[in-house]
């Protein structure tokens, strides 16, 4: 599979997570399976353990953040349980953390083992005090619950767990994962964006990244929403920041069909014109397809203009195969 060159550097690089309350999504990814695609850092592992993904995709802008996951890869390999890993963040493990991320990097370049090493170097306090807080404070998280953290650790040394750089907009890197997950007959049932949305517009490109990953009726997409938008609340306890929401992914996909959604806040707009959005809770919310969005899901992309022809949901072209990121 093809990573993408980024030719921009961002401002600020979301190594972290802020989001706390990833436990809202729970009881909308149990045991799912599939094929889950997410995008940022460490919070992908609670949801693919949650979800008991059979395979992952973790596609992300920033290098940093695809480096850090393989710094993880590599530290996860090395520790058989949460605490073994979050020792080796401590002063003294400096040493058996530098060997266990070369070990993990055997493949690379010199200098791309470097650029690795300097930044885990850099970054180790920060990160320690983060993966502690993952642990304590955000309920069943993978390094809270030891389970989850087997569930993440086998993804990855069965090489499940693909890590790429890639963009939501771009041309390649989510074309491949859809012909992977195609070609794997595996439906993508989790699609995570977190705010991602707050950056990008929902361009053709976009569009057809989206409407071509292989979904069922109860797929699901997951994005968080910041509370400064009006309307969307955070949840506030435990998260005074995010508002957490589930959209079937099936009727993002057809949402995206029409030109009117050029981003989130339209299309957000047409489904709160629709009464089409259910609040569970504070800070929770569904937009949920009825009988007249599935009986819409026809070829989506010509409903927007593209000439691609249609494919079946779960229609296989060639083998593929899941190398270790």
């Amino acid at each position: 599979m093809r990573s993408e060159r980024i030719f921009s550097h961002p401002l600020e690089h979301f190594t972290s997570s802020n989001e706390y309350r990833h436990d809202l999504w729970f009881p909308f990814l149990r045991g799912r399976g599939g094929a889950y695609v997410g995008v940022a850092s460490d919070q992908n592992y609670t949801l693919i353990a949650a979800a008991r993904s059979e395979v992952a995709f973790l596609v992300d802008i920033d290098r940093q953040v695809v480096d850090l996951h393989r710094i993880y890869a590599s530290l996860i390999a090395a520790a058989p349980d949460p605490a073994a890993f979050l020792a080796l963040f401590e002063p003294r493990a400096r040493k058996a953390a530098r060997a266990a991320i070369a070990a993990g990097l055997a493949g690379d370049t010199r200098g791309q083992q470097s650029r690795v090493q300097a930044f885990f170097a850099a970054q180790r306090e920060a990160l320690a005090v983060y993966l502690q807080q993952v642990r304590e404070e955000q309920a069943g998280s993978w390094l809270a619950d030891p389970a989850a953290y087997t569930y993440v650790r086998e993804m990855f040394a069965a090489g499940r767990i693909r890590v790429l750089q890639g963009n939501l907009t771009g041309g390649t890197t989510m074309a491949d994962i859809a012909a992977s997950t195609r070609a794997l007959a595996l439906p993508v049932t989790v699609l995570y964006l977190s705010n991602a949305e707050d950056y990008l517009f929902y361009t053709d490109r976009f569009a057809r990244n989206v409407t071509a990953l292989p979904a069922t009726d109860d797929s699901v997409l997951l994005r968080t929403i910041h509370e400064r938008f009006v309307g969307w609340e955070s949840c506030g306890e435990g998260d005074a920041r995010w508002h957490y929401q589930v959209q079937a992914l099936p009727d993002f996909q057809r949402r995206l069909a029409f030109g009117r959604n050029q981003d989130r806040t339209s299309m957000l707009s047409a489904a709160l014109a629709e009464v089409a959005v259910e609040r569970k809770v504070r800070g929770l919310s569904v937009i949920a397809p009825g009988a007249a969005d599935r009986s819409m899901r026809g070829d989506l992309l010509l409903a927007r203009g593209s000439k691609t022809a249609r494919r079946g949901p779960l229609q296989a072209s060639a083998p593929a195969e899941l190398v270790r990121p």
